[in-house]
């Protein structure tokens, strides 16, 4: 019998690739593919076929970071963000499947805002938060008006996703996920950032962040 010789360098490198491809960063994603793919597995019935959601359920992904959505999928795949409905269709995806829908969906043209009414309170802690109560201002992390393009737009060397564009989101939604921040019931941003945030948040703020947001115009 012969004996497989392995060299730690040659063990190493391995295991590299196979972290980095988990975490989607070496895969190129193709959109064509990926309009295929997302159709098959039914996305584009709750999300829309361009990325606008048919529900104020459901979150538009058109022109959402390519790099936050394969997250949230893989996310979604390993139980660090709770969903019944998404562990079920993302359960089957593989990483060229994940970076395939993600390249799709980003490449849509940007959601446009939706018809909220204004919110001064809700700006206001957005662009400056609360220092009396060490709440930071979400314009920090997710640019101004929620555009979420502060930084490279890509997963890092510490497995950290950019933070998504929140601006023109449905107000239904950033309700919902805001409120699942606060207790408790998703916990997958990096180190626990926006469960930190959202506990300092009454209900009513968190209803003023959320129209405010939902009125951004963020669409290029």
């Amino acid at each position: 019998m012969r004996r497989e010789t392995f060299h730690l360098p040659t063990l190493l490198l391995a295991a590299a690739v196979l972290a980095s491809s988990a975490r989607g960063e070496t895969i190129a994603g193709d959109a064509a593919r990926g309009n295929i793919r997302s159709k098959a597995e039914q996305c584009q019935e709750c999300h829309g076929e361009a990325g606008i959601s048919t529900s104020e359920h459901y979150p538009k992904l058109a022109g959402q970071l390519s790099a936050y959505l394969r997250k949230q999928l893989n996310d979604f795949q390993s139980g660090a963000r709770k969903s019944e409905i998404m562990t079920a269709m993302a359960s089957g995806l593989s990483q060229q499947d994940i970076a395939d829908i993600a390249a799709f969906f980003s490449a849509a043209p940007r959601w446009d805002a939706e018809e909220a009414e204004f919110s001064a309170s809700g700006r206001t802690l957005y662009e400056s938060g609360d220092y009396a109560r060490g709440l930071p201002a979400c314009q920090g992390c997710h640019g101004e008006n929620g555009t979420g393009e502060n930084g490279s737009g890509e997963i890092g060397a510490d497995n950290k996703a950019p933070a998504p564009i929140i601006g023109g989101q449905r107000q239904l939604y950033l309700t919902s996920q805001l409120h699942l921040w606060k207790v408790g019931e998703r916990e997958n941003s990096p180190g626990g950032v926006m469960n930190e945030v959202a506990r300092k948040l009454s209900d009513a703020e968190i209803e003023q962040l959320a129209r405010f947001l939902a009125g951004q115009r963020t669409n290029r």
